[in-house]
């Protein structure tokens, strides 16, 4: 079910949208603020954010831009519905943001433009699925989108299966030297750096980065690999 944030100050039309969310059968949940939507993410990262610009504390734009340069959540939609309509404020939000609506507003344009984006995903879903590696784990390969099979190590086996438990997000050192039965502390971080990048070299094609690099952070798989069950 897709998951979708609202976030806005005022209790009627955030009451209001929640109902119409949950009335298309979204999974719709509220928050008034920053602080609010902090909360949220930590429990669950949404498909999908409505924000207003003017909150209290910190703004929206601000909220849309941390979002943006966040890992974990930049691919999240973000949709601003806000009272504000210059020009210069749209164009500031849609620099962030991948739709802006201007208050008043009528729920079915809401609707309608969240269901334009959603159907955005799935279309990149179905060009993703032409470019998916395959991880065999019982042969120790990998099978390129051109079908080129490639051997990996155990400890490349252990880092691929790593990343595909956590689509889209950062797995961190920590979490690759427990996956390997290690403490961090006497585990070096350059081991993980040269295992990484051995398994970056096997996954590159072109000039496409398969693994990035968040300094202090950890590493993220930027395409597509699935699992294949013999």
């Amino acid at each position: 079910m897709t998951c979708i944030y609202f976030v806005e100050d005022n209790t009627v039309l955030l009451n209001n949208g929640l109902l119409w969310l949950k009335s298309e059968g979204y999974d719709a949940h509220g928050a008034s603020s920053a602080k609010e939507l902090s909360g949220l993410m930590e429990n669950q990262i949404p498909d999908l954010v409505i924000l207003d610009w003017n909150l209290p504390g910190e703004d929206g734009l601000s909220i849309a831009g941390k979002l943006r340069n966040d890992p974990e959540t930049q691919d999240i939609f973000i949709i601003f519905v806000t009272a504000r309509n210059s020009m210069d404020d749209r164009l500031s939000a849609l620099g962030e943001a991948d739709a802006y609506i201007t208050k008043p507003f009528d729920y079915r344009e809401l609707l309608a433009t969240i269901r334009a984006l959603l159907r955005r995903s799935n279309n990149n879903d179905t060009e993703q699925d032409l470019n998916t590696w395959k991880y065999l784990p019982a042969k120790s390969i990998i099978l390129s989108p051109d079908e080129i099979e490639l051997e990996i190590t155990e400890k490349e086996s252990i880092l691929i299966q790593l990343f595909i438990q956590h689509p889209k997000k950062v797995v961190s050192p920590k979490m690759i030297s427990e996956a390997f039965n290690e403490d961090l502390s006497i585990f070096e971080k350059n081991r993980i750096e040269v295992l990484v990048s051995r398994l970056r070299n096997k996954l590159k094609t072109g000039n496409d980065n398969p693994i990035r690099s968040f300094r202090n952070k950890g590493y993220q798989l930027m395409i597509n690999i699935k699992k294949v069950e013999e």
